[in-house]
């Protein structure tokens, strides 16, 4: 067998990406933290689509439990590029942030107010385990996960120890 080198880049190709990477420049030069902020907000429309299909259900833990397990609507590549969004600037972090209060606050509040929900659980706490779940590397563990952690997070009407 002899190995063959690999092709270089044909003229066409290498203009084009070029042409790319110029216009990529400018755009991002003149309106680089409203682009960041708009593509955060198009990647979080199908997780507000969720979110307000949850407000219509009359019952408080089956609303917490569709945004927990339905929430995240991204594929992988969606999380990964909103993950990479969120770190491109403090400005961005807290968009980011300011997404997830909107989509999971709601439905938190809803259901610990309706005693669903464990009284020591915060929103940013189901953001992490919402996070945590999301990033399992399949289908069949990402369900084993939510279903473990939302057991974990129901309320079981009994006392549980206050959170330091």
């Amino acid at each position: 067998m002899t190995a063959t080198t690999p092709r270089a880049p044909r003229k066409d190709q290498l203009r084009n990406r070029r042409r790319l990477l110029d216009a990529a420049c400018e755009a991002f030069g003149q309106h680089g933290p409203e682009l960041v902020s708009q593509l955060l907000d198009d990647l979080a429309e199908g997780a507000r689509e969720v979110a307000a299909s949850a407000a219509e259900i009359p019952d408080d833990w089956e609303a917490f439990r569709a945004v927990f397990t339905q929430g995240c609507a991204l594929d992988v590549a969606g999380l990964h590029l909103f993950d990479a969004l969120c770190r491109t600037s403090p400005q961005a972090a807290e968009h980011g942030r300011r997404i997830g209060a909107e989509l999971i606050t709601p439905v938190t509040e809803r259901a610990r107010r309706g005693g669903a929900l464990r009284p020591d659980v915060t929103a940013e706490d189901v953001a992490a385990f919402m996070r945590m779940a999301d990033s399992a590397p399949n289908d069949d563990q990402r369900r084993l996960t939510h279903e473990v952690m939302l057991a974990g997070l129901r309320h079981d009407r009994a006392e549980r120890p206050a959170r330091n």
